[in-house]
């Protein structure tokens, strides 16, 4: 209960809502600007591998993804950077991954 009294006082301190306090407490830069900007930095970072994806808070609930799948997405998938089709019909086909019998796709 320790972690719990600790959070509940940082979001008392700061005035923190539950969706800041959260990104509060995993350091994770939000990602703020016109679909274009936010497109651009989301790419910049796959394309030179600095990560693979990203965990995505949305603002709003339960529509936040909405703005974001709707004007983002089609930004990133144009630039390569967020799959357009799927090869297989499997996660695992999706990921290239072996299946455990050995079997391919």
């Amino acid at each position: 209960m320790e972690i719990v009294a600790r959070w509940r006082r940082l979001s008392e301190e700061r005035n923190l809502n539950i969706h800041q306090l959260v990104v509060e407490l995993r350091g994770r830069q939000p990602l703020v600007g016109t679909p274009a900007q936010v497109a651009e930095l989301i790419d910049r970072y796959v394309q030179s591998d600095v990560c693979d994806g990203f965990v995505l808070l949305p603002h709003l609930l339960p529509d936040g993804f909405d703005e974001f799948v709707d004007t983002v997405v089609p930004l990133l998938q144009e630039r390569g950077s967020f799959r357009a089709d799927y090869t297989g019909s499997t996660l695992r086909d999706h990921l290239d991954l072996p299946w455990p019998d050995g079997r391919s796709g």
